[in-house]
């Protein structure tokens, strides 16, 4: 193994001094492929000098490094969601239609690149930035540099800590979310894949001060609480704790992961009012609900997100696929505990789903995903008294079908 350098902390790096440790690292590689390394003899020819040539294969990261090392947008952008593809806008991450992805031309994003390291202004680099969704990264210098085929990002991250715990978490359902308690006692209404924040590869315009970076998951949290039910909060008392933990930049940021739309037009009536009620309290003018204006005010953008938040209390009390259930969790924790699995299999947690159980590492996840769940969903929804379930929308057919979506995932694991 070469270590060809260890960055000190205590903070990572920006994207621009990132590529300041990159550099030296990437100048050996540039001579290390031309014109070479002489080495006196190999195992393969002991009495002559040979050249060498070495070069960077691949560059495998988790997502928001591999962004960052090759100088391209995240993957939360506004323009290009992709370093493979022409992909763009958040709406696009949905697009499965692999057939109409084309590739990106890596010519035009190496010369973004270089223009944007010979900028002699920051807006021109923003502007670059903004347009081609390319910086400047040291791993340009290497000629056969190409994001679009050599930048990967890891399977652990990817499959196992990203695709598998988003089905099983967000799309299964397994865990017990829905009993989850607040700190001071709420019930939550769902649980949502939120969208975290870094730094690096935010989008121009939703930039966060470092001290109200914290503030973001306290949003978030906010708009998970139920509204309907016991332990619930009354609108007024989520807008009062949007209101407490958010600045406008942060509401800004959380409406954006939402895809929400700055001048939406129509809002529940009971927003209108609580927006009406709470910005007249601050104005000597009549006030109306802005509708169909740019947010750019507190009140505006908590106004939207509880409208997000109602619309989302709304669709989760309507009828739900039961895959995340009470007793299929518990059944899921039976499996885990009474099958028998060699020594050198990895055990998971045998109170999976609790919050107990703790953060589930990508390790458990492959087990889970190859042994546990297969056992667990084939037996639960694939078999009906020794029959095939019925092929229909009834609630065992639907659980049927999200069998066959959930083997196709772990057959591919």
């Amino acid at each position: 193994m070469f270590i060809g350098g260890i960055i000190p902390g205590p903070r990572e790096p920006s994207a621009e001094q990132n590529d300041h440790f990159v550099g030296p690292i990437i100048d050996q590689f540039k001579r290390a492929w031309s014109p070479g390394i002489s080495v006196s003899h190999t195992s393969y020819s002991q009495e002559r000098s040979v050249t060498t040539e070495s070069a960077i294969l691949l560059s495998v990261n988790d997502l928001p490094a591999a962004r960052k090392l090759a100088g391209l947008q995240g993957h939360g952008s506004t323009n290009f969601i992709c370093t493979a593809c022409n992909l763009k806008g958040k709406s696009m991450i949905v697009n499965t239609d692999y057939s109409r992805w084309s590739r990106r031309n890596v010519d035009s994003m190496r010369n973004a690149s270089y223009a944007w390291r010979r900028a002699n202004t920051l807006a021109e680099q923003k502007r670059i930035f903004d347009e081609h969704g390319v910086r400047w990264s040291s791993l340009w210098e290497l000629a056969y540099w190409d994001p679009t085929r050599m930048l990967v990002v890891d399977s652990m991250h990817c499959i196992l800590e990203g695709i598998v715990h988003y089905h099983c978490r967000h799309v299964l359902r397994l865990n017990n979310a829905a009993s989850k308690l607040s700190t001071d006692g709420f019930k939550y209404a769902y649980d949502w894949p939120w969208e975290a924040y870094h730094p690096d590869l935010v989008p121009t315009g939703f930039e966060i001060p470092e001290q109200h970076i914290t503030r973001i998951s306290k949003i978030q949290e906010a708009l998970c609480l139920a509204l309907e039910g016991e332990k619930s909060l009354k609108l007024s008392g989520v807008w009062n704790r949007l209101d407490r933990n958010g600045t406008v930049a942060s509401l800004h940021f959380v409406a954006f992961t939402l895809d929400l739309v700055p001048g939406q037009l129509d809002v529940w009536p009971e927003i209108s009012s609580l927006y009406v009620e709470r910005a007249q309290s601050k104005s000597k003018k009549p006030v109306t609900f802005p509708a169909g204006k740019d947010a750019t005010t507190k009140h505006h953008f908590i106004a939207l997100l509880l409208n997000w938040h109602l619309d989302r209390e709304l669709i989760s009390n309507t009828r739900i696929l039961p895959t995340g259930t009470p007793e299929t969790l518990q059944y899921v924790q039976r499996v885990i505990t009474n099958t028998k699995t060699p020594s050198w299999i990895n055990s998971v947690p045998k109170n999976y789903g609790e919050a107990s159980a703790g953060t589930i590492k990508a390790d458990e996840w492959r087990t889970l995903s190859t042994i546990y769940l297969p056992i667990a969903l084939v037996t639960l929804w694939g078999d009906d008294d020794g029959c095939a379930p019925p092929d229909d929308d009834s609630d065992q057919g639907m659980l049927f079908k999200a069998l066959e979506n959930s083997m196709a995932l772990f057959q591919a694991t």
